[in-house]
């Protein structure tokens, strides 16, 4: 499928979408279609063009999420100087897998250096990686750890997580819009969606800019109600305003302002993704299941 959403000349396009009310649709029309165990997760948060958002919907390939075995199984962990957290990660998830049955490499993605964090970019090198040896994904914060998830290999997009253990926060169930924590998508997927965006600097909205990109496809993205997991704290994460309650950072700030151009369609996801990732690996470690590469994924500005 073509990225283009709305059947209009370029021209008009702009300004239809310049135009439009941006603001969110009341109800997503999948909503009813839901299995009991696997929903829809809900577009309205993202705040479309109402064009967009019809759109979109309307591309949606409806039909019931079903799980497969049998595949192999690439468990991709952005990382960097959270050796504690991947200390307990580790070995649960390398247990629940294996109490699954599931043919699984867990890949650990860390970036060198000091400079700004880049969690797309290095997901997108885990990706090219891991490629020929992988039939899917499993996007896995390294502060995630599974308590109740399946990880066999889902015919749509799936986010695990949806109830949360936590001793550090008040929620206890996942916002419904999120799409992160634990994803597991076919291989296919994630190269129709040329990955995640690389230009995602510090911490925040990549997901969304991902979330969005796999829509674009006609991808239906599920979350799984029954997947729960425990949530470590990350303090490096929580950047939050007094005034307005919510995270924020410049870096946050330039962020969110590339995802809302993504979802106004003046960004091109068939240019910057999978297909124009540069990296090197520096170091590579491996223990049977597990692997460990040091990548050099450039710096903020190239």
């Amino acid at each position: 499928m073509t990225s283009a959403v709305l059947p209009l000349p370029g021209f008009l396009q702009k300004l239809y979408l310049r135009f439009a009310p941006r603001h969110r649709v009341g109800q997503d029309p999948l909503a009813g279609t839901a299995q009991a165990r696997f929903k829809p997760v809900p577009i309205h948060n993202l705040k479309l063009p109402t064009p967009v958002a019809r759109q979109l919907l309307a591309r949606r390939h409806i039909a019931p999420l079903t799980l497969e075995e049998g595949k192999r199984l690439t468990v991709l962990v952005p990382f960097r100087g959270r050796e504690a957290h991947l200390a307990q990660l580790r070995p649960a998830l390398e247990s629940h897998l294996q109490a699954q049955g599931i043919d699984y490499k867990l890949l650990v993605i860390e970036q060198q250096g000091t400079g700004t964090f880049n969690k797309a970019r290095l997901l997108n090198a885990g990706m090219l990686h891991s490629a020929a040896d992988s039939d899917y994904y499993c996007i896995h914060d390294v502060d995630n750890i599974p308590v109740n998830a399946d990880y066999r290999c889902p015919s749509q997009p799936l986010r695990l997580v949806t109830k949360l253990l936590s001793t550090h926060r008040q929620e206890t169930e996942y916002l419904d819009h999120y799409f992160s924590g634990a994803v597991t998508l076919r291989k296919e997927h994630a190269f129709a969606a040329n990955g995640l965006s690389n230009h995602y600097w510090g911490w925040g909205k990549e997901d969304d800019d991902f979330f969005f990109r796999l829509l674009m496809q006609g991808f239906c993205c599920h979350a799984d109600q029954e997947g729960t997991y425990h949530d470590l704290a990350n303090p490096q994460a929580q950047h939050f305003s007094k005034a307005t309650k919510k995270r924020t950072s410049p870096q946050l700030e330039a962020n969110r302002h590339r995802r809302n151009s993504l979802l106004r369609l003046q960004l091109d996801p068939a240019k910057d993704g999978l297909n124009s990732l540069t990296y090197s690996i520096l170091a590579r470690e491996t223990e049977g299941r597990f692997e460990k590469i040091l990548v050099d994924i450039g710096s903020q500005g190239r």
